[in-house]
């Protein structure tokens, strides 16, 4: 019987940062993310008892979610699996959320900035729609619409570790996904305006 792949994954996108390998996540609150990342992967390798020498791939959190967030999570990502000669993995945090749920058809859905809803559907695993950001004051009744067509709704913050199944599923089809950030909008949206 194969062993399980040992998978690193990170997510940077929020204002928690947290990195989850096997059974074991760290989360740490943090301004600087770039400065806290690799102390925390430190520790993380050492509680998991591992080295980086036994990870079989990284995964970062490719959004949606904060620019700059998503921006160091994969930079990371992209530096250690090239460094360790390992598959780097960009992972929809809204695959993520969809991936909490055991239903067939989910609408994965994460708090946004300000209170607005990021969504996508999902069918057994595989995005089913093109993904969308919702006003609060809209998010009710486009909640409502989805599950009236059947969707489940898995709403909620995901981490490090709601990467990983989603990560696994894809190092074991073999269909790594591209290594691109999933941005829903504008860096600029999140500029105080002044």
């Amino acid at each position: 019987m194969p062993k399980d792949k040992v998978i690193l994954a990170v997510d940077a996108t929020g204002e928690v940062l947290s990195v989850a390998v096997g059974g074991h996540e760290l989360r740490r609150a943090s301004k600087k993310h770039d400065d806290a990342l690799l102390p925390l992967i430190e520790r993380l390798l050492r509680k998991a008892g591992l080295a980086w020498k036994d990870l079989d791939a990284v995964a970062a959190a490719s959004g949606p979610g904060r620019f700059t967030g998503i921006r160091v999570g994969m930079s990371f990502a992209a530096a250690a699996g090239f460094q360790l000669n390992i598959p780097a993995l960009a992972i929809s945090r809204l695959a993520a959320a969809a991936g909490k749920s055991k239903a067939g058809r989910v609408l994965g859905a994460l708090p946004g900035w300000k209170d607005e809803v990021y969504s996508q559907a999902y069918r057994k695993g595989k995005a089913a729609g093109t993904a969308a950001w919702t006003p609060p004051g809209e998010w009710p009744a486009f909640r409502a619409a989805a599950e009236k067509r059947g969707l489940e709704v898995s709403f909620g913050e995901t981490t490090a570790a709601d990467l990983l199944p989603v990560a696994a599923a894809a190092l074991a089809s073999g269909k790594i996904p591209p290594f691109k950030p999933f941005y829903l909008k504008p860096a600029s949206y999140e500029r105080p305006r002044g």
